[in-house]
């Protein structure tokens, strides 16, 4: 997993090399219809070798010699019209005309071209589904809860408001305030929904995005740890264990439902310590409760979160029944 800048200049890398080819398919072509032509661009070459020698020198012979390359390129004009050709099927070619496919204007600031590859290798490395890409805030649905108190007084409603305002304003600013989440409730009560729309935020505030439920993401590090992979793989597993801890954002969905051993409980450890100590955000889902956290996991755990974590409580019905049912 490379980073977004690199795979973008990557790519623009091999635009440049397409149009190239393109280019010298193109020049043979038309020497293949008409290879007089061949002659007219080495007027042209010779020309625009003459002139700039006459403006070096300063010689009298500018007029002379502008006067024959406008000859020389009408000739080339006249010949790809016989051909059936435009003016300029000869002429560079560039998918980008603001900065010629090299990524930057010309004050040297990123082109546009290159900040939307950026951006959409940034989703690419996001790990979402494509149903994940579809939950936003824009498209977030109240009427899927219910506004009736449940038997211990709490209106779902109001609860997923609440939650909806402050995954909003985490979104707009984590990576200033460097605060982190903690999604709890039971399943199917919009945990997933909700981190999936802040990562679609987040991302497209063009910042680096990783989601992972906790059965893969410690899946992953204990490949690595005990040698599980073949030397590819195990490069892939590398590059996502980095990522995981220097991505902007790191979201681990369902903690809890991986199997807990010493070693993927140090490692939880570790990952949400070091974040913390590089001002790195994190969301963490889980089903469990706080005291369901310390027991599965550790009271050092626990109290590495307590108060570094915002705590938000889901409550309510499984909304994939409801969507199913209705």
């Amino acid at each position: 997993m490379e980073s977004a800048y690199t795979l973008a200049n990557r790519e623009l890398t091999e635009i440049r090399e397409q149009n190239r080819a393109e280019q010298r398919r193109r020049t043979d072509e038309i020497i293949g219809l008409a290879p007089e032509y061949l002659e007219i661009e080495r007027e042209l070459a010779r020309g625009g070798t003459a002139l700039l020698r006459c403006v070096l020198n300063k010689t009298a012979d500018i007029s002379k010699i502008r006067a024959h390359i406008e000859k020389m390129q009408k000739k080339k004009a006249d010949l790809l019209q016989r051909l059936g050709k435009s003016a300029d099927y000869l002429d560079d070619l560039f998918h980008c005309e603001l900065c010629r496919d090299t990524g930057f204007d010309e004050e040297g600031h990123r082109c546009s071209c290159l900040k939307n590859l950026i951006l959409k290798y940034v989703s690419a490395n996001a790990n979402l589904t494509p149903y994940m890409k579809e939950q936003t805030f824009e498209n977030f649905d109240y009427f899927l809860f219910s506004s009736q108190p449940n038997d211990r007084g709490r209106n779902p409603l109001k609860y997923m408001q609440a939650a909806h305002d402050r995954a909003l304003r985490f979104a707009e600013t984590f990576d200033e305030t460097h605060e982190n989440l903690l999604l709890i409730g039971n399943a199917g009560t919009g945990k997933t929904f909700l981190s999936s729309c802040i990562a679609n935020y987040a991302l497209k505030r063009q910042k680096t995005v990783y989601y992972q439920t906790a059965f893969k993401l410690f899946e992953c590090f204990e490949n690595v740890k005990f040698g599980k992979l073949n030397a590819e793989d195990a490069e892939q597993a590398d590059t996502i264990i980095r990522y995981v801890y220097d991505t902007d954002l790191l979201i681990i969905d369902d903690l809890g439902t991986e199997f807990v051993t010493q070693y993927t409980a140090a490692t939880l450890f570790d990952i949400v310590n070091t974040r913390m100590l590089q001002n790195k955000s994190t969301i963490i889902s889980t089903n469990l409760s706080l005291q369901g956290l310390e027991d599965t996991y550790s009271a050092r755990f626990t109290s590495r979160i307590t108060g570094a974590y915002q705590v938000l409580s889901f409550i309510g019905k499984d909304l994939r029944r409801i969507k199913f049912s209705n």
